[in-house]
């Protein structure tokens, strides 16, 4: 649901899938809204208003995307279910996967960005952390 100062009231909006919403947010330079859902898929706003989506090509293998953050208006990372950790180029147009999560035994829950340095918290202790060349190291 939308409001903009001078409306009487929010309106809704229709959802572009019919998989649960797993997290919303804005990119950086907040003209795009982005969703991503239970089933992987992670959409973009077409406008700035978020009234159509267009989805991306990020192959999640069926695991829910629970997250996605931004490094800088073009890179960004989507992490999910069974370690998963994808990386954008593009600002979310394409996606790849990034392999060095696939050790992780565990589901990766939010991606945060703090200046150039980045941050990705899983289960049981996990906590990832980038590293500025698109991989990911840490702990569990």
């Amino acid at each position: 649901m939308t409001w903009a100062p001078g409306q009487s009231y929010w309106q809704p909006h229709n959802r572009p899938a019919a998989r649960r919403v797993q997290n919303m947010g804005f990119t950086p330079d907040g003209e795009q809204l982005w969703m991503s859902t239970r089933g992987g898929d992670v959409y973009f706003s077409k406008d700035t208003e978020g009234t159509g989506f267009e989805t991306t090509k990020l192959s999640s293998r069926g695991f829910g995307v629970l997250d996605v953050g931004f490094a800088s208006n073009d890179v960004a990372f989507a992490c999910g279910g069974s370690g998963s950790l994808f990386k954008s180029s593009d600002g979310g147009k394409t996606w790849k996967r990034d392999k060095s999560t696939d050790s992780v035994a565990g589901n990766l829950y939010s991606v945060r960005f703090f200046g150039n340095k980045g941050f990705i918290l899983g289960n049981d202790g996990i906590l990832l952390r980038y590293i500025g060349n698109g991989a990911a190291s840490g702990s569990a």
